[in-house]
């Protein structure tokens, strides 16, 4: 299979996303097996009638035919050191260096990537930057949100987890302790009857291998080496389609000696979670905080502080499952202000 999809061009990846038709047609050959590891579980031949899908193309990139679909009056919206956004009217641009440039159209519910031909980037990575990163704009305003984020459940308990950095160690801890994994980096968000569902995304994570001391001198034998798995497929049965969020664990930017944890309680929990979201969301402000206060106002939300040893991240999730809360009651729908004239940024 990986060798006739390297060899495919272009290929047409037929999707049915947790429901949502989707439609990936991609003429960059090398990337055709990351995206079918990323979302081949999904395929499908055929959509039901009346399914419109939400179409995406993945092209190499061309100069000429990316300034073409350029606007002049694009203002940025956001920018950090790896990642600008550009946004007029329905249209948004993201460029990247690492990779290349997206166009995303709310309105029209389209998507096209352009790929840099030389990358330092994995196949993984450039899937989720060119494919993962639009459809999960797309999806939202069909009810599906999906959020660079893990998630595990264990005995009907369900926990969201929102890192900076990669759990790599932790995740392979808790499969090891009986933990289903969900969403080893991507997990599939949904409301349902007044909670938050969350539903398996397949992928990979990055296993990182430590240097190596060499002598009380403290200087390093080796540099660090990292490798792409699949925890699913490393460890057979580990994989859980679906579990309701029953908590939320927001982990501290770094490592330090000793784990701890705390509830995050108050009208304040809603915010931690805003600054926490790990996704820029395109749609209207009003809506960016819309998961997040839900989660905020259903499910426990803790504050975390990871060790070295991912055995004392088991040990809190295992404390939290313990004291877990009562369903909460359904929410009721909210109702979302009209979106505000777009604006520049100040350089």
């Amino acid at each position: 299979m990986e060798g006739i999809l390297h060899r495919l061009e272009p290929c047409d990846h037929r999707l049915s996303i947790h429901g949502l038709a989707v439609q990936v047609l991609c003429e960059v050959p090398h990337l055709n097996w990351p995206i079918h590891h990323a979302l081949g579980e999904f395929a499908t031949s055929a959509w039901p009638d009346g399914f419109a899908p939400v179409p995406g193309h993945i092209r190499a990139y061309d100069e000429s035919a990316v300034m073409r679909h350029l606007s002049p009056q694009a203002a940025a919206i956001a920018s950090d050191n790896l990642m600008e956004i550009y946004e007029h009217g329905e249209r948004f641009w993201v460029v990247d260096d690492r990779w290349g440039i997206a166009e995303i159209n709310l309105l029209k519910l389209t998507w096209q990537s352009w790929v840099l031909p030389r990358s330092a980037m994995t196949g993984w990575q450039m899937t989720e930057a060119a494919v993962l990163w639009p459809l999960a704009q797309l999806l939202r305003s069909k009810g599906l949100t999906l959020l660079p984020a893990a998630a595990v459940a264990r005995e009907g308990f369900g926990v969201l987890i929102l890192s900076p950095f990669g759990i790599e160690p932790e995740l392979t801890a808790l499969a090891s302790a009986g933990w289903g994994i969900v969403g080893q980096r991507w997990t599939a968000l949904r409301e349902d009857d007044g909670r938050v569902s969350m539903l398996r995304m397949p992928g990979q994570i990055e296993r990182v291998s430590g240097p190596r001391y060499r002598g009380p001198d403290g200087q390093f034998a080796t540099t660090p080496s990292s490798t792409w798995i699949d925890l699913t497929l490393e460890r057979p049965g580990c994989s859980q389609h679906h579990a309701y969020c029953d908590a939320v664990v927001v982990v501290d930017a770094a490592r330090r000696g000793s784990a701890k944890s705390k509830p995050i309680t108050g009208a304040g929990t809603a915010g931690v979670l805003k600054k926490a979201w790990p996704i820029f969301d395109l749609h209207v402000p009003s809506r960016q905080a819309h998961l997040p206060t839900r989660l905020a106002s259903g499910s426990q939300v803790i504050a975390a502080q990871l060790s070295r040893t991912p055995r004392d991240f088991v040990e809190i999730l295992g404390r939290l499952s313990s004291t877990r809360l009562p369903a909460p009651a359904r929410l009721q729908p909210q109702i979302h202000a009209a979106r505000p004239a777009p604006r520049p940024i100040p350089a």
